[in-house]
């Protein structure tokens, strides 16, 4: 892709995000409901998702019963092979 398609590309994507505002009567109660005494508690409903994958992703890294797919560390004793033989 030529860096002039990029800009443009990233030049639409940001263009909508300074349209979406609220009007001067609704930002007021648009962020009343959103900063109230429950905004602790919706946070952390919102996080949550990425919470439990980010604590999956780490059992599963770090489970030793799933430790087989890493790959093993070489022998000791063997000599590595060089490409191509030597003549």
């Amino acid at each position: 892709m030529s860096n002039k398609l990029s800009v443009l590309l990233l030049l639409a994507c940001l263009a909508p995000g300074s349209v979406a505002q609220a009007c001067t009567v609704c930002r007021p109660q648009v962020e009343a409901g959103i900063y109230n005494a429950t905004y602790s508690a919706n946070a952390l409903v919102l996080l949550l998702p990425v919470l439990l994958l980010v604590a999956g992703s780490l059992l599963l890294f770090y489970s030793p019963t799933l430790a087989s797919w890493k790959t093993s560390p070489p022998r000791r004793g063997t000599t590595p092979h060089s490409w191509p033989p030597a003549s």
